[in-house]
């Protein structure tokens, strides 16, 4: 039951997100938007759940790993636009979509990844002329060519695995006088899915940030 629960935590952000921000979404509900995403990453020396932490306490253990990436985005309409009995509901107000991005690794591993998720966004909670949201994603990830910085298995720890699973959580900030502009920080994921994808402690995390233009 533990392993259960602990699946279901990063959503937790996103409910609340979206209960709070349901009355102060910027933008009229519903409506659909694409973006393109440029991005640079640096790989750090822990396991999701210690990622919080290691960033609160302003020294995160980072390693010689790095990727530049390209990100489109597809934003559909909300969950309650997409799916009824879901109006009314704060989970109703999450936006959601997919998300496609290719990336460059260099420093401790050298080759290209693709991978492909389908997210939930919170609305925009404004702060002045500052809005900010809330979003995460999960799907797949592959990588053309060794991935040499990830973890392999606590048996086998020369072994890499190629496809995994990949997500992402990243807050997006951006300023109501420059909306087709964005300033996105995620932590990007890669793992084999608590084993069901590949064995479990494979994988890596990078701290990223992005530029985002919406049209």
């Amino acid at each position: 039951m533990r392993f259960r629960l602990a699946a279901f935590l990063p959503l937790l952000p996103l409910y609340f997100c979206a209960a709070a921000g349901a009355q102060e979404a910027s933008g009229p509900p519903g409506v659909a938007s694409q973006s393109l995403t440029l991005f640079t990453g640096q790989g750090v020396n822990h396991n999701l759940p210690g990622i919080p932490k290691a960033i609160f306490s302003g020294n995160p253990d980072w390693d010689k790993s790095y990727y530049n990436g390209l990100a489109y985005e597809r934003t559909r309409k909300t969950l309650g636009d997409s799916f009824e009995w879901l109006q009314g509901n704060p989970l109703g107000e999450l936006r959601h979509g997919y998300e496609v991005i290719f990336m460059q690794h260099h420093g401790l591993q050298d080759n290209t990844e693709l991978g492909a998720t389908y997210f939930l966004r919170t609305p925009n909670l404004e702060l002045g002329p500052v809005r900010v949201n809330f979003g995460a994603g999960g799907g797949l990830s592959h990588a053309f060519g060794t991935p040499t910085y990830e973890d392999g298995p606590a048996g086998n720890p020369n072994k890499h695995y190629r496809t995994q699973f990949s997500g992402f959580m990243e807050l997006e900030w951006s300023v109501a006088a420059l909306p087709q502009f964005a300033l996105s920080l995620r932590v990007q994921h890669r793992s084999g899915m608590y084993g069901l994808i590949a064995p479990r402690r494979v994988g890596s995390n990078f701290l990223a940030a992005g530029i985002r233009y919406n049209f």
